[in-house]
């Protein structure tokens, strides 16, 4: 006699999980996981070839640089691991969100970076390499931090352990180094190519991000359903990351690239993973749909997010370029009066 299947359920109102039995066919698995899968094959082709463009840009002395000193990188990691896990908390308790939109909220906070850090670190002409360093370090890391803040903090709607993909995670650093050293190779033996390569990766960027706001959508409709405050959490929770990880590294002393860098690392969560962890740990149940809604949300207002603070960015580069300019010349007109031209 066989056990029935085990799942992960939440009441209406529910501050904690209810274990029942699932039922696969009401939540349509398959056409869900059909478009996913689409999505993330689609996806993987385009990042890497967008890993490839940004390994263009950098060289080995670039990396051994920000080696020497690697104090981007350990605030990096601070901001990944200490902050965002925190703000996905605190949204959740303030915006009384319930268990199975907090717990995806809470996955999302406590997830490594992703590479689309890369496209708007090199958008806004931020520190790419420190861009990189700090992904594989919070990827790498991930293994051990992602279990231990979930641990810490999802203990207010669950005393279950969420699975961890490790092997997703192998992939994602795979993903994340293997182009980027083709690319450096690339620019070390052919550096015109690697100027078509970046430029071509920057339209690549833009068509993955594209494709990835569509399928998102169709896999999971019934993320437009949920209540408000999951939306506003959703629309939030990256610029309150990426303004945070600026004030942090600012104070820090760090230079305007680095904070730049730090602010899209910290809030460019690897919604991809999260995904996966709740498809692993979470298959089956009735809740599933809310449980993938703030992610899938999340991937989306990231992309919006991410885009206006770019643009803010160069708004503020430009304006200071400008007034660096007048001021500059204000300087030389001051310096030249008051002097008497003499005849040769």
């Amino acid at each position: 006699m066989t056990a029935p299947p085990v799942t992960y359920t939440f009441g209406e109102n529910a501050s904690s999980i209810v274990w029942s039995t699932p039922n696969i066919k009401s939540t349509g698995y398959s056409a869900v996981d059909t478009l996913q899968l689409a999505n993330r094959v689609i996806l993987t082709v385009l990042l890497v070839f967008i890993m490839l463009a940004v390994g263009s840009v950098v060289t080995l002395n670039d990396f051994k640089v920000t080696l020497k000193r690697p104090t981007g990188i350990a605030i990096g990691f601070v901001c990944q691991f200490g902050i965002m896990p925190l703000v996905a908390f605190s949204l959740a308790h303030i915006l009384k969100v319930d268990a199975a939109h907090a717990l995806g909220m809470l996955i999302i906070g406590c997830s490594p970076g992703g590479v689309t850090s890369q496209i708007y670190t090199f958008w806004s002409k931020g520190d790419i390499c420190l861009s990189i360093c700090m992904t594989t370090v919070s990827t790498l890391s991930a293994m051990g931090m992602m279990p231990l803040c979930l641990w810490i903090y999802g203990r207010s709607w669950t005393d279950e352990s969420v699975v961890i993909p490790y092997t997703n995670i192998t992939i994602s650093m795979v993903l994340i180094l293997v182009p980027v050293i083709i690319g450096m190779i690339i620019r070390h033996y052919k550096e015109e190519w690697a100027r078509r390569i970046t430029l071509v990766g920057s339209f690549t960027a833009i068509l993955a991000l594209s494709i990835s706001m569509v399928l998102g959508g169709l896999s999971n409709p019934s993320m437009f359903k949920v209540p408000w405050t999951v939306w506003f959490a959703a629309s939030v929770m990256s610029p309150i990351a990426f303004l945070l990880g600026y004030i942090i590294a600012y104070l820090l002393r760090q230079s305007q690239k680095k904070c730049r860098t730090i602010a899209f690392e910290t809030g460019c969560q690897n919604a991809a993973l999260a995904l996966t962890i709740i498809a692993i740990s979470f298959a089956g149940s009735e809740d599933y749909f809310d449980l993938m809604a703030f992610p899938s949300l999340f991937g989306t207002f990231l992309i919006i997010d991410s885009c206006v603070t770019v643009l803010i960015l160069k708004l503020i580069g430009r304006k200071r370029k400008e007034s660096g300019v007048t001021a500059e010349n204000s300087l030389r007109q001051t310096s030249s009066v008051g002097k008497i031209p003499v005849k040769e």
